[in-house]
């Protein structure tokens, strides 16, 4: 079966994206460290959910946040007091009871458009709390925030 991102070049999958993709938006997308993702040990990248919550003025890079099944007993009291739970039984894409890390943005690249996978979007009230969490995060930037238009 022929897919249409294997009909399409870059600049078109660019277009469609930026007409398409919407805040509040869920893709399971492949991050690494280049996207502030630090995969498991032996692994180069892991697929993750993230939510879009802003666009870059060229409309180029989504800044948004993550979903993670638990939270990470690892990393600094600073990150893990920013998870905001959220629940399966109100979001069929999640499998069970998550944890949605509003401690800082992630960047992922509209060039890699093409291998996303649409899950479905977070209600408004959500997205709502959300940006309102990770703008008071200690972790994150007035600037940081501008580049995508928070």
């Amino acid at each position: 079966m022929t897919k249409l991102s294997d009909l399409l070049d870059e600049d078109s999958l660019k277009d469609i994206a930026q007409h398409t993709v919407q805040v509040g938006d869920v893709f399971r997308i492949k991050m690494d460290q280049r996207n502030g993702i630090v995969p498991k040990k032996g692994d180069d990248s892991r697929n993750k959910f993230f939510i879009v919550l802003g666009f870059d003025s060229d409309g180029n890079i989504y800044g948004g946040v993550i979903i993670n099944s638990n939270i990470n007993q690892y990393v600094p009291q600073a990150v893990r007091d920013w998870q905001m739970p959220i629940k399966c039984s109100k979001y069929a894409f999640l499998e069970h009871d998550s944890f949605v890390d509003c401690s800082k943005l992630k960047i992922a690249s509209v060039e890699k458009f093409s291998t996303w996978k649409y899950l479905g979007s977070v209600e408004s009230e959500d997205v709502e709390i959300i940006l309102g969490t990770i703008k008071e995060s200690p972790n994150e930037t007035q600037e940081h925030l501008a580049m995508f238009g928070l």
